[in-house]
């Protein structure tokens, strides 16, 4: 069994371990890195998942906006399960998380750089068509997905990190419970 919860201070170590492993220790050379880089992640929009004592998994989202509107989005990432337990639905259950807490608190778009043969499964799509893209991102990566229906109509342009600012990392609430 897995439980999520929010994203704990004392996990930030182990979770970089984790995408380490997942990602390789070159993956902050990344376009989409820069649009993390020196920012934190939207406060209540990071989650990890546990068996038992085991950190095996990780998601945030990143505060972005979009076009010379600057409307605002999430840039979903990194998405990180353990590779011995990627078939139990974890990262499945983290995004599901994610895009359900991001919903309730306003957002209506949510992007990602990643294969949208996994992704297009949650509702992803590839942002081009609308007219979006990342600096330094290949096009065929950028995909998006709207949480709200309609909520691409009238956006179009580039991506641009947004600041946001909070004091910390929630706490250890439990949001969701599975077998793993």
């Amino acid at each position: 069994m897995f439980i999520i919860l929010q994203e704990r201070s004392k996990d930030k170590a182990t979770i970089e371990s984790l995408l380490d492993d997942v990602f390789g220790v070159t993956r902050h050379n990344k376009a989409s890195y820069a649009f993390r880089s020196g920012n934190l992640p939207v406060r209540g929009l990071s989650f990890s998942a546990h068996c038992g004592h085991r950190l095996v998994g990780t998601i945030r989202f990143w505060p972005i906006s979009l076009g010379h509107k600057r409307t605002p989005a999430l840039l979903l990432g990194p998405l990180g399960v353990a590779p011995d337990l990627r078939s139990f639905g974890i990262g499945r259950n983290l995004i599901f998380q994610g895009h359900v807490k991001a919903a309730q608190m306003g957002y209506k778009l949510v992007l990602l750089v990643g294969e949208e043969a996994y992704y297009r499964r949650f509702g992803y799509k590839f942002a081009s068509p609308f007219g979006l893209d990342m600096p330094g991102e290949c096009p065929s990566r950028l995909l998006v997905h709207e949480l709200k229906k309609n909520a691409l109509q009238d956006v179009s342009g580039s991506v641009k990190a947004l600041e946001h600012n909070r004091a910390g990392i929630a706490g250890s609430k439990i949001v969701h419970q599975a077998s793993c």
